[in-house]
């Protein structure tokens, strides 16, 4: 996830030039506990209710609708592409850019999901720890989009 942040973004990037709103996680950069606050927000939101609401109800509903009409596999990528598109609608209010880097990212997600059993933990770790270093690069200000002026 995190080697192909910067691939998604470049994508992101050729359609849509306006950069991703933030301002919303300006709180991250204002001190230690706001950044560990936001961090167990992010495990509990997008780490756990996020992956269990996309990867363990969306896509595993979206695949066994779509298994016997369509096949096991192509069953799998229609699911994995619905729970991205839905991925990049709660983000909205990031913005394009951001919905499209997201639903990249979801993507990679889904495809994780499905590769790993299917395995929720799998997901609702590696989500958690996506976020906890992109939390900790934009509150260090260490990210390209952590510059809010």
């Amino acid at each position: 996830m995190l080697a192909y942040s910067p691939v998604a973004d470049w994508i992101a990037g050729r359609l849509v030039d306006a950069p991703p709103r933030l301002r919303t996680f300006r709180a991250l950069q204002q001190s230690r506990l706001k950044l560990a606050i936001g961090i167990a927000v992010a495990w509990l939101l997008g780490g756990f209710l996020e992956e269990a609401a996309l990867r363990g109800i969306v896509l595993a509903s979206v695949e066994g609708v779509l298994a016997s009409p369509l096949g096991e596999m192509v069953a799998t990528a229609a699911a994995v592409l619905v729970a991205a598109l839905a991925a990049a609608v709660l983000h909205a209010y990031q913005g394009p850019r951001a919905m499209i880097i997201i639903g990249q990212l979801s993507v990679l997600f889904g495809v994780l999901y499905a590769m790993s059993g299917p395995n929720l933990w799998t997901v609702i770790l590696c989500h958690g720890l996506y976020d906890t270093v992109a939390f900790a690069r934009f509150a260090n200000k260490s990210s390209k989009y952590s510059r809010l002026d």
